[in-house]
């Protein structure tokens, strides 16, 4: 009996679940929630990155954060 293989994936999926994708959606969101954000890994490998407040990131999984800053404040 053979081990399964994983399935391939398309060049699509591998473009929206790069770190690159998650970075550029980490900073949307931090622009329109002003709030900082991060990026984690979790492990699954359909989703390597999820983007979450940094307030509710594991330090252990975060792989980047995305700063606010609120200039227009006085």
């Amino acid at each position: 009996m053979t081990e399964p293989t994983s399935p391939t994936r398309s060049s699509k999926r591998a473009r929206l679940c790069s770190i690159e994708n998650a970075n550029r959606i980490a900073t949307r969101v931090a622009d329109h929630v002003q709030s900082d954000t991060a990026v984690v890994k979790t492990g699954n490998p359909l989703q390597p990155f999820r983007v979450v407040l940094a307030s509710k990131a594991a330090p252990g999984r975060t792989v980047s954060r995305v700063l606010t800053c609120n200039d227009d404040v006085p």
